[in-house]
């Protein structure tokens, strides 16, 4: 029944004269390893046909939703992280196994005539599988992947004439953005499958036509088939190649997926994948206006190179052209590798670099746990929005670029302490360390001029009892709701009866006024109902030099405050850095110790 089944099927099919064509094909010289990249580099190709065609089904191709899909690849999907991972390591695998093939044809000639067109698509297909690499890596719209496409992008754009109009094209307009990933998304799926699949067909037509290069010395030895050998061979090759693609996902546990994109941030470290290091490598020998010497004329001309190298033996000695073609592919094969390893030495020893790099890993799991939480998620307006709604980070960079040139965090400034630590701010324990000690550093100890509080301390006579009950009242006023009167505030009876009021009034009430509890005006200082709340920490970056703030020093005074509107902190800004001060973030659980 099974061959009645088989005759049937090669009569409507021919299946079994294409089997034979291919089983049969004549290997000169017997089946060799050498000829096993070619076999290898075809079943890495299937493999991210397959791979691609899965993750297509999850994947979003929009600059507001690439990101989460990808994450939803990547940590919920069943298997997700495993198949992304094969399908990002098999496209690395690609290009060393083209290289490899690459030298191979060139080392054992089969670049040269009759087979020159065969060269040509080779080389068609090695730059098509750099193009699935560029197109690839930015379809998470990730930091990386940003970053590095817009390094590529204006390399492209750097072009002398048709330069910047191709950029345009390729990006989709003057900004990075939903046109970039849809069109990247377009050639990765849709352009560059369809021309390499032409190519592939061409070239290994043109292989079937020409046949095996014949090795020296074995022109008249036993001409052996691609079957069993060849195709043992082949397949063990093939099977290692996707062993060590598979070993190296469940080591590094899938694709790195970096933070999502953000156009605004100016300190990513961005790097090409590493094999377009070398040419990043490259551009740091032509600095300034040399730059379209590493950008364009070298590329160029090696590319030029490569395509007249079948055409040497027309003008030069046969033997003599082999020579100088291998000698030239090889030297540029050792140079990329060797700038590539020269730009990874750089970077470990860079420390700017090192730092950017820190600091983007820390963004990459900040925002993965963000993303995690059921409460917090991906924003429906993009990914981008976890961090920038984040006042751990959006919060942490405010406060490092506004306002530590004159506070302090812990102790630490970008510049001369000239106000206070902001470590705890409105917090018991600040407003306790305060009334013990005005004069240090972590309070009003560098503000020159400002001496109101150590008098009243060199005059107060409170025990530590005391200013534990004081503290403990001011304390109460960082929870003070906006829009709250301190009549209303006072008939509280927790305000009325709390232990700490009465001495309030007697040392503080004296310099700051509350209406209703205190008249103050034996000193001048701002007025602190609310103190340490949101709101009056909002008003306070707004308008220090308000008359119920700091209104009262001098414009020039070296304690003055700046006032920051909305042309330079948003509300949403202000938010976050308040949010930042008080703790009021995501944090993860602490993990509980061992016993």
């Amino acid at each position: 029944m099974f061959k009645q089944l088989a005759d049937w099927l090669d009569d409507r099919s021919g299946y079994r004269h294409v089997m034979k064509e291919a089983l049969d094909e004549p290997i000169p010289g017997g089946a060799r390893w050498r000829y096993v990249f070619g076999s290898a580099l075809t079943v890495i190709f299937m493999v991210q046909v397959f791979t691609g065609l899965l993750l297509m089904t999850s994947y979003s191709p929009s600059s507001s939703t690439a990101w989460g899909s990808v994450f939803y690849i990547s940590h919920d999907m069943w298997a997700g992280w495993f198949i992304r991972g094969v399908h990002h390591f098999a496209a690395q695998a690609m290009v060393v196994l083209l290289v490899l093939h690459l030298l191979q044809v060139l080392w054992a000639g089969a670049y040269r005539r009759p087979r020159e067109v065969n060269w040509w698509f080779g080389m068609a297909l090695l730059f098509l599988t750099l193009g699935f690499s560029l197109t690839g890596y930015l379809l998470p719209w990730d930091q990386k992947g940003y970053w590095a496409t817009k390094v590529a992008t204006n390399i492209m754009g750097g072009a002398p004439g048709i330069g910047p109009y191709l950029q345009k094209i390729v990006v989709g307009g003057p900004d990075y953005g939903n046109q970039t990933v849809t069109r990247f998304y377009g050639l990765h799926v849709g352009f560059l499958p369809v021309l390499l699949v032409l190519c592939l067909v061409a070239h290994v037509a043109l292989f079937r036509r020409h046949g095996i290069t014949t090795p020296p010395g074995s022109e008249n030895g036993p001409v052996a088939t691609f079957w069993p050998e060849q195709l043992f061979m082949d397949t063990i090759a093939s099977a290692l190649v996707l062993g060590v693609v598979i070993v190296l996902v469940l080591a590094e546990g899938g694709a790195n997926l970096d933070a999502p994109a953000d156009p605004a941030s100016s300190d990513y470290p961005a790097r090409p994948e590493w094999y377009f290091l070398s040419l990043f490598q490259m551009l740091k020998l032509f600095p300034g206006n040399r730059e379209i010497i590493g950008t364009f004329v070298i590329p160029t001309a090696l590319v030029v190179v490569m395509m007249l190298l079948p055409l040497l033996d027309r003008i030069l000695p046969r033997s003599f052209a082999h020579f100088l073609a291998c000698g030239f592919v090889f030297a540029v094969v050792g140079g990329a590798g060797f700038l590539t390893v020269q730009a990874m030495r750089d970077d470990s020893r860079d420390p700017l670099f090192q730092k950017g790099r820190k600091s983007a890993d820390a963004a990459l799991q900040r925002a993965l746990y963000l993303a995690s939480l059921p409460d917090v998620g991906i924003p429906p307006d993009g990914a981008a929005y976890i961090l920038r709604r984040d006042p751990l980070t959006q919060g942490r960079g405010i406060l490092e670029g506004r306002c530590l040139g004159c506070h302090t965090l812990e102790g630490k400034g970008s510049g001369a302490q000239t106000a206070s630590d902001l470590k705890g701010f409105g917090t018991r324990q600040w407003v306790r360390g305060l009334l013990e000690n005005p004069t240090s550093a972590q309070f009003f100890g560098t503000v020159k001029k400002f001496g109101g509080m150590k008098e009243w301390k060199e005059g107060s006579g409170l025990e530590s009892a005391d200013l534990d009950k004081v503290a403990d009242f001011v304390a109460t006023f960082a929870s003070i709701p906006e829009g709250v009167t301190p009549v209303d505030w006072l008939k509280s009876p927790d305000v009325a009866k709390h232990p700490g009021r009465e001495s309030f009034v007697e040392e503080c009430g004296t310099c700051h006024a509350i209406e209703g509890l205190s008249k103050g005006g034996m000193r001048r200082a701002p007025q602190i109902f609310g103190w340490g709340s949101p709101w009056w920490i909002a008003r306070m970056i707004r308008s220090p030099r308000s008359s119920d703030k700091y209104g009262f020093l001098d414009e020039k005074h070296p304690g003055q405050m700046p006032a920051f509107g909305d042309d330079q902190l948003s509300s949403g800004d202000v938010e976050m850095l308040i949010r930042y001060l008080k703790d009021d973030y995501a944090k993860p659980a602490p993990i509980a110790a061992a016993h």
